[in-house]
């Protein structure tokens, strides 16, 4: 697929949902988008990125990603992530295409694609067919191991020598368990949606952290938050999930969970939420960016920011929350691993005997 593909494919499938014409913000972050791709040539890298979720959806399997690629609606759109980026009121999860693209959207991307243990090695050798019908292949090294999941990397380049991303294939555990409640129940989990049924949400959180954090290090630790939160809605799942996940050391945890805990609003579970709630305040997006970058990589807040931001009235509890944080997930990673987490606890909710049956030989 080439620009042209993409971008009609894209605009065909956005007025299906959203109507045609599309809400103007919306047109306007698809456009924005669309000439990020043209501009930077980036075509190739989402057209292997569809085929490679397209080949795991051909083995009958979801896809999943980490990362920031579902801050692309574009991504979201070919069917490359679960992860809906447009604001809330588009059932999305309102995250800026920047924390993908960069600021000035020409960042060299990362995208890592989850893909079944099973089709690892098939989906791995596909994406090296491509590389080399493009005759872009380079050698960058085997898959790796690290003893919780399979590694392999490829760096997508023009014939040029520029490189426009680096795409990495990793394999995901939960992929395996939701592909054999597929089989033993001939129905595929249901599309996540925001405005889900508090009591559903409540049901099958209540499953998720009964049978999912059980493995966690710090179990005792995750308990003590999760009590501390009742989780009804995909967004609170969501935050928990990069509360627990996403932020580094314990203390970093407890620091934030007391902020959510005591009713201090804005809430900071993911990088996004620094940038989109300084600019709500007035900062421009160049500097809520770089402080979003220095907080989420554990450097704090410089003099110089933090004059900006009491000159924007943010208060002194958050610069002093956002100093003690070592480092944030993209929201959209959170986004990706709820989806999943989500969607298994489903399977056990819906059909416990089948869920029995598979979380049994995983264990």
């Amino acid at each position: 697929m080439d620009y042209d593909d993409i971008r009609i494919m894209a605009l065909s499938l956005a007025k299906v949902g959203l109507g045609n014409p599309l809400p103007k913000e919306v047109q306007e972050r698809l456009d924005l988008e669309l000439n990020t791709i043209r501009s930077n040539g980036l075509d190739i890298v989402y057209s292997f990125a569809m085929k490679l979720a397209d080949k795991s959806r051909h083995y009958a399997y979801l896809v999943g990603n980490n990362g920031a690629i579902g801050s692309s609606w574009l991504a979201y759109l070919l069917g490359i992530t679960n992860c809906n980026p447009l604001p809330q009121k588009y059932n999305g999860f309102n995250i800026p295409f920047e924390i993908f693209a960069g600021i000035d959207f020409n960042k060299t991307l990362d995208i890592t694609l989850n893909v079944a243990e099973d089709i690892h090695k098939d989906t791995c050798e596909y994406l090296d067919e491509l590389l080399k019908e493009k005759e872009i292949y380079k050698d960058s090294g085997d898959i790796t191991n690290n003893g919780y999941c399979a590694y392999f990397k490829r760096n997508i380049e023009t014939k040029e020598g520029k490189l426009l991303a680096n795409i990495t294939i990793t394999t995901h555990p939960l992929l395996m368990q939701l592909k054999e409640l597929h089989k033993l129940t001939n129905i595929f989990p249901p599309r996540v949606l925001l405005n889900e049924k508090k009591e559903e949400v409540s049901k099958i959180v209540s499953l998720l952290i009964k049978e999912q954090f059980y493995d966690h290090a710090d179990l005792e630790d995750i308990l003590d938050i999760i009590s501390k939160i009742e989780i009804n809605t995909i967004d609170k799942l969501v935050m928990v999930v990069g509360v627990l996940f996403g932020t580094g050391t314990k203390e970093t945890r407890e620091a934030l969970i007391e902020s959510i805990t005591s009713d201090l609003s804005p809430i900071i579970s993911s990088r996004d939420d620094i940038m989109i709630y300084l600019m709500q305040k007035g900062i421009d997006r160049i500097t809520a960016y770089y402080i979003m970058e220095n907080v989420r990589k554990g450097k704090g807040i410089t003099a110089e920011m933090e004059d900006v931001m009491l000159k924007h009235n943010i208060p002194n509890w958050y610069i002093e929350l956002c100093n003690k944080i070592d480092y944030l997930f993209p929201k959209a990673h959170n986004v990706e691993r709820a989806i999943m987490e989500y969607r298994l606890a489903w399977y056990g909710i819906n059909y416990p005997a089948e869920y029995a049956k598979v979380m049994e030989k995983w264990r």
